[in-house]
């Protein structure tokens, strides 16, 4: 699973015992939308804050919520579709992230290109 968040990454521990290691609430969310593949028959799940910072780079089809154990609040899901080309742009205005129509274009170079 990928989840975006403000994490701890480094070496932790003592002059005995040191591990690299990342903590905070963003891992474990990721560990548990990974979790969450299994029930959702997906290979990647992604969070709300992943799918916002990808700034429309990728489509994403809208899976449902789920509720982190721990959490009091529920999670929306997300699967990443396809990566855009760098020339083309993706037209919101024609689909969704629900994967239900959309509109694919390559940009300045007079191809076209359409949606699987």
């Amino acid at each position: 699973g990928i989840n975006t968040d403000s994490v701890y990454v480094g070496n932790f521990g003592c002059d005995h015992r040191i591990s690299y290691t990342v903590l905070g609430d963003g891992v474990n969310l990721a560990s548990r939308l990974e979790a969450a593949n299994k029930a959702f028959k997906t290979v990647v799940l992604v969070s709300e804050s992943t799918m916002s910072k990808a700034n429309g780079a990728f489509r994403f089809r809208a899976l449902g919520k789920i509720t982190v154990p721990g959490k009091s609040t529920v999670v929306s899901v997300h699967e990443p579709l396809f990566a855009l080309p760098p020339d083309a742009t993706w037209s919101p205005s024609l689909g969704d992230s629900s994967g239900a129509g959309g509109g694919l274009g390559a940009s300045g170079s007079g191809r076209g290109s359409s949606n699987p």
